[in-house]
């Protein structure tokens, strides 16, 4: 995909998606509480797992890192590969979550003794189930976590958790943090990550790609996730001003045939 310039409008509607996308409900109260565990589910977006690094630290409380071998477990080894900092590792048969261990560990200070490691899960729903088997088996009891998974997935994670965790008991409360949210600008007629080179996303492609991929999942009918159709998540509600959006992006795309429709 070049980088060439979008169309403002469609730059416009690819924020306003992922905004929607990147659901947040613990950053407002992030400096009033300490969640019992936070749970960083498998991806290839560095900074997120950065942010849950230091969240777990921060707070001095459990990391949970889920993520076996799945369809981002390529994208990650590349993203460490080219990361400045995390390029000496190898990540040469690991699984997500063991990539991930190794970044806190060796980068991040955090003790293994602190972090869960559940190395199976190789999608959204195997997150969810598979955490909460391996919280059961150790007779872990969390009343609070806080959910970080890619931006552009964060919506869709938290409506997986909520079913898959469904009647725990006690019951928890799983606070969504997507630890940045990407928004795309213009700079010399280029489309860039606005923000901090640190928050930006390691490849534009790969990030339209998820952003594209995640409303007709999300979509509550019988080629989505929802009660409708597939069933991994339960109805979630997509203002159609999203809807809207979403249609003139991949117009867009398909027009020009960038528009991936690879599984993510």
């Amino acid at each position: 995909m070049s980088k060439d310039a979008f169309p403002e409008n469609i730059i416009e509607c690819i924020n306003e998606v992922v905004r929607f996308l990147a659901v947040d409900d613990f950053s407002s109260v992030q400096n009033d509480m300490t969640p019992d565990l936070v749970i960083l589910a498998g991806n290839d977006f560095l900074p997120g797992a950065e942010g849950a690094f230091r969240l777990a630290k921060r707070k001095n409380v459990p990391l949970l890192i889920s993520g076996g071998v799945g369809h981002a477990t390529d994208f990650l080894r590349q993203a460490v590969a080219r990361n400045t900092r995390y390029h000496t590792l190898d990540t040469a048969g690991l699984s997500e979550a063991e990539i991930l261990h190794s970044i806190a560990t060796t980068f991040w200070g955090l003790p293994s003794s602190q972090i869960l490691l559940e190395t199976r899960a190789t999608n959204g729903g195997e997150n969810g189930q598979f955490t909460r088997k391996l919280l059961e088996e150790r007779h872990i009891t969390p009343k609070t976590v806080v959910l970080v998974q890619d931006p552009a997935m964060q919506r869709r994670a938290a409506a997986t958790f909520q079913q898959t965790w469904q009647g725990m008991t006690p019951a928890c409360r799983i606070f969504s943090w997507p630890v940045v949210v990407p928004q795309l600008m213009l700079e010399n007629g280029k489309v860039v990550f606005s923000g901090p080179e640190e928050d930006h996303p390691a490849s534009l492609e790969r990030f339209i790609s998820l952003v594209m991929g995640e409303i007709p999942r999300l979509r509550d009918d019988e080629n989505g996730y929802g009660p409708k159709g597939k069933g991994f998540i339960p109805h979630v509600e997509i203002p159609q001003a999203i809807e809207n959006y979403f249609e003139k992006i991949y117009k867009y795309f398909n027009n020009k045939k960038e528009y991936d429709s690879r599984k993510v």
